[in-house]
């Protein structure tokens, strides 16, 4: 039984070691340097390919606590590896307009740009607890010159499927 798992782990070991050559190279070729392949950056320099532990996808609320009762906003992400977009609606301005953002870890930032400089460009940038519930503070740069702090109302789901390990990072797209 011993050698049979003997032989498996070097076949294995073999075979990585094979891919490893075809992929990489051999020799002084694989030794010299190169630049990476440029990637677009879409929105604040984002990666479309990154790999990232959570997925923001879908409709959601947020919460903006700059009042009581807090004034919500409908907001939906799509979700590209770290870059997002989408659309959110003040129905109190009222006005719907694109989003663009990051997501990096356990951080996310998006921005909302209002159709007049009273409230200009509002900056949402948040962090995402271990459950998946996100919150944070967002800025404005028109002439109301407001902040506050704000949540999204449904909390987002990891990236990976629940059999991965904890903090795994996997492709993300809508």
């Amino acid at each position: 039984m011993k050698s049979i798992r003997k032989t498996m782990l070097r076949t294995c070991v073999g075979l990585a070691a094979a891919a490893a050559l075809v992929v990489g190279g051999a020799g002084m070729a694989s030794a010299a340097t190169t630049s990476p392949a440029p990637h677009h950056n879409f929105w604040f320099g984002c990666n479309p390919w990154q790999r990232e532990h959570w997925n923001l996808n879908g409709n959601n609320t947020v919460d903006n606590n700059q009042f009581s009762p807090a004034y919500t906003y409908s907001i939906t992400f799509k979700q590209y590896g770290s870059c997002l977009s989408g659309w959110m609606t003040d129905g109190y301005f009222p006005t719907t307009q694109p989003i663009h953002g990051t997501v990096y870890g356990n951080q996310v930032t998006f921005s909302f740009t209002y159709p007049s400089s009273y409230q200009g460009t509002r900056t949402f940038t948040g962090y995402i607890n271990k459950w998946g519930y996100v919150s944070g503070n967002w800025t404005e740069t028109g002439t109301e010159a407001a902040s506050s702090t704000w949540s999204l109302a449904y909390k987002v789901h990891r990236a990976c499927p629940w059999w991965y390990w904890p903090g795994a990072a996997c492709q993300v797209h809508p």
